[in-house]
């Protein structure tokens, strides 16, 4: 199995107690209170920056990952950008659902899940590429960006590929909002149950 499809895997394994708590669990709080509003909000400015971060580091990785070694763009400031922009985009998730326990859950499982990753995959990069990626390992951080490093061409080739990927973000992202308003329909109607809400002391 590739890292790629490890990753894969785990992350859909991950999603099943986030889908479970964003369908079955909801907030005590009306839906129409000051913290469900500033939470839905919330949701959709991380729902947005992810949203950028992950169409900013496709455009410039294309289909090259693992192929080559990315160092312009978002990979100058960062070694894993687009898995800082699916961090933001599940944080988005859990304000639009205007669900905590999604927000607690998010870094619980996938920040051990990205780790594990992030290293198997450097030690593949590195044992790929040899001192040119530990010259790239050393300048650049890990997860958290610095803004100083930044560089890029001022024309980059686009791969046809990274459209496409581009449009399902994108269409993916824009369903969210959807999707949550008609969990809330569903809920309201008893179409389906809610087995817990979560007490009012335990919003923002």
């Amino acid at each position: 199995m590739t890292l790629r499809k490890l990753r894969i895997s785990l992350l859909r394994l991950a999603f099943i107690p986030i889908i479970f708590v964003a369908v079955f669990i909801r907030p005590e709080w009306s839906l129409d209170s000051f913290a469900a509003f500033f939470m839905e909000l919330g949701g959709y400015l991380f729902l947005l920056a992810g949203l950028i971060v992950r169409i900013w580091c496709i455009l410039y990785v294309g289909s090259r990952k693992s192929k080559e070694i990315i160092t312009t763009g978002p990979y100058s400031i960062c070694r894993n950008p687009l898995y800082m922009g699916t961090f933001l985009l599940t944080i988005g998730v859990g304000l639009c659902f205007e669900n905590l326990l999604i927000i607690l859950l998010v870094p619980a499982i996938f920040i051990p899940i990205h780790v594990i990753t992030v290293r198997m995959e450097e030690t593949h990069l590195e044992s790929k590429f040899g001192e040119q990626y530990r010259i790239y390992k050393q300048k650049v951080p890990r997860f958290w960006p610095h803004f100083s490093n930044y560089n890029s061409p001022d024309y980059i080739d686009i791969n046809i590929n990274a459209i496409r990927r581009i449009a399902v973000d994108t269409v993916g992202v824009l369903l969210l909002p959807v999707v949550e308003d008609l969990l809330e329909l569903l809920h309201q109607h008893n179409i389906i149950p809610v087995l817990w809400h979560f007490p009012s002391w335990f919003h923002l």
